[in-house]
């Protein structure tokens, strides 16, 4: 979703002209699927960050369109089809993928069962509640990849920190997008990367 009174178009033309002017000092990480068409269409996305089903629609409705049920296959298609140079897809407690374009290379991310093991990831306190708080997870997650990836981080370990955040958050109940560093830590540590 765009700012109130922008729309698509209008991102498209700030999102151009500040690729343009900027000699590759810009990042432009786009976390929306929401009439992003325009803002793809422009070549200038440097990161795409969207969820799974977002990404089999938004694979689907490009000319032309791609037909899969498959995150990995459209997040693929959506790299090569719009010079994207990261695409991440994330799934709730499913595989997430990243496609890092530059390195040619797909990963494959499988976040612990929170649940399962929530006493070692709060660290031997977990109280009596049995449920997770998934709201502003995924804004925690492309908040804390974005930075990584302005601090230098590798694509894969940006995405990995940006899901171990997330999923640290959702083990807070209240109030959302909050998470212990020591918990995301933990959560980083048990995430499977695998290099497809």
């Amino acid at each position: 979703m765009f700012p109130p009174g922008l729309s698509s178009d209008a991102v498209a033309c700030i999102v151009s002209a500040t690729a343009k002017s900027t000699n590759d000092k810009s990042l432009v990480f786009v976390d929306a699927a929401k009439d992003i068409g325009p803002v793809l269409a422009t070549k200038c996305v440097d990161v795409l960050k969207i969820n799974s089903a977002e990404a089999v629609s938004l694979a689907s409705a490009c000319d032309p369109p791609l037909d899969t049920r498959e995150a990995r296959v459209a997040a693929t298609y959506l790299a090569n089809r719009f010079s994207i140079g990261i695409v991440a897809v994330t799934d709730g407690p499913g595989a997430a993928y990243l496609v890092d374009s530059p390195d040619g290379t797909c990963y494959e991310l499988r976040v612990p069962d929170l649940l399962e093991d929530r006493e070692y990831f709060l660290g031997g306190s977990t109280g009596t509640c049995d449920m997770l708080n998934p709201i502003g997870a995924g804004d925690t997650c492309s908040a804390v990849m974005v930075s990584s990836l302005l601090d230098g981080m590798a694509a894969v370990d940006a995405f990995a920190l940006g899901l171990a955040s997330a999923s640290a958050s959702c083990l807070v109940l209240m109030p959302n997008c909050v998470f212990d560093l020591s918990v995301m830590q933990r959560i980083c540590g048990k995430i499977a990367i695998t290099k497809l």
